[in-house]
């Protein structure tokens, strides 16, 4: 659900791409830091699931858990115990589980991350995972995941999306091109890894429903009355204007994995 920009494998027939590195993934997995420490089988998702680590809700590929039935995306399962580069920092980071301090990208307080035995430079792992390149109708082209803000003039240390302050010293997407920068949320927004267009399969409605976010002049929910600004569903056949919310279909099933991110 990553943006691709190497090479790719993708259909001739239908909206469908794979990077050549996710087409060669195996099938069975053992994944370290899942409890059962099982082989996973791959699978791809018609239906939408929520990552078992990072929390997010995502329609793409993920790897489920052959005891326990647990899910997760292909960003979390890549994750290793070992020396990860971060383009942040030039030292190698290593994950110990007993920090005392803060995340060099977010902020917050940490009790474990992966971080520089060289210097006082720590980044939790839901950071590490975070895109180096994501899309944003507040530009027209791609913005940059920025590890530090060389500005020090204090107007622009605020996001160009919310207009609310940023904090300097916390990661930031931006583009150089027309010197926009904005939060990590509110570039990625609650349901990142959702791909529109999808059918979803559950649910009691007779015809097949599609995901969509942002209609245009924003119209009603089916079910709620209430403008439909976010993720919904909506009727794949023409002649229905059956539209809702993905909160109204499953109000339990809302992304959360930025709720820790509340001005990042």
């Amino acid at each position: 659900m990553l943006l691709i920009s190497d090479s790719f494998y993708y259909c001739t027939e239908c909206e469908f791409f794979l990077h050549k590195a996710c087409a060669k993934l195996p099938k069975m997995k053992p994944i370290w830091h899942h409890d059962c420490q099982l082989a996973a089988l791959l699978l791809t998702s018609d239906y939408i699931f929520r990552c078992e680590f990072c929390h997010f809700l995502s329609n793409g590929f993920a790897y489920k858990c052959n005891a326990c039935g647990g899910h997760m995306c292909l960003r979390c399962q890549a994750l290793r115990p070992d020396a990860l580069t971060c383009p942040g920092h030039e030292h190698p980071l290593l994950l110990y589980y007993d920090i005392k301090g803060q995340c060099s990208c977010c902020g917050v307080d940490i009790p474990s991350a992966f971080s520089c035995k060289d210097c006082n430079y720590s980044v939790e792992a839901l950071c590490m995972l975070l895109p180096t390149r994501a899309r944003h109708k507040c530009d027209e082209h791609l913005l940059a995941l920025t590890y530090h803000d060389t500005n020090d003039y204090s107007k622009h240390h605020y996001c160009d999306i919310c207009e609310r302050k940023r904090d300097p010293k916390c990661w930031f997407y931006h583009c150089t091109t027309c010197d926009t920068s904005a939060h990590v949320k509110c570039v990625l927004g609650e349901h990142p890894f959702i791909k529109t267009g999808r059918i979803y399969k559950e649910g009691d409605h007779p015809h097949p429903v599609t995901f969509v976010k942002k209609i245009k002049h924003y119209p009603a929910c089916t079910k709620c009355g209430e403008p439909c600004e976010e993720l919904a569903l909506e009727c794949a056949e023409a002649e229905c204007n059956y539209l809702v919310h993905w909160k109204c279909m499953n109000p339990y099933a809302s992304g959360y994995g930025f709720l820790k991110y509340k001005d990042f």
